[in-house]
């Protein structure tokens, strides 16, 4: 297994950009997460997928999920450290990362 830490932090700079201007399905972190090491369990997809999150929450991005009333997004309540519970326990219950839209979005409220 190899790191990428270009394509991390290219990745991450993608990911803070699309957040601004749209809502980003938590999948494409998980996709991108193993795609940047390669050959990787679940368990070490979701481990860099949690320290790409990390480092997008100290970002501002928030996750939630959307709504049919405006702004069309609800930050999900709780605090970062929450958040990532909730996201591993996801992941850990079903053995799959989440399906795109399926467990929430990532957007940066206004």
């Amino acid at each position: 297994m190899t790191t990428d830490s270009k394509k991390y932090q290219e990745d991450l700079d993608y990911f803070t950009d699309y957040a601004r201007d749209d809502w980003v399905p938590l999948h494409n972190v998980f996709v991108s997460a193993s795609n940047i090491l390669g050959a990787a369990s679940l368990p070490q997809i979701t481990q860099t997928a949690e320290t790409m999150l990390g480092a997008l929450f100290t970002r501002n991005v928030r996750v939630g999920d959307l709504t049919a009333h405006e702004p069309g997004f609800q930050p999900w309540p709780g605090t970062p450290r929450e958040w990532l519970e909730r996201i591993r326990d996801n992941v850990e219950q079903r053995r799959d990362i989440p399906d795109p839209g399926e467990l929430g979005w990532l957007h940066t409220p206004a």
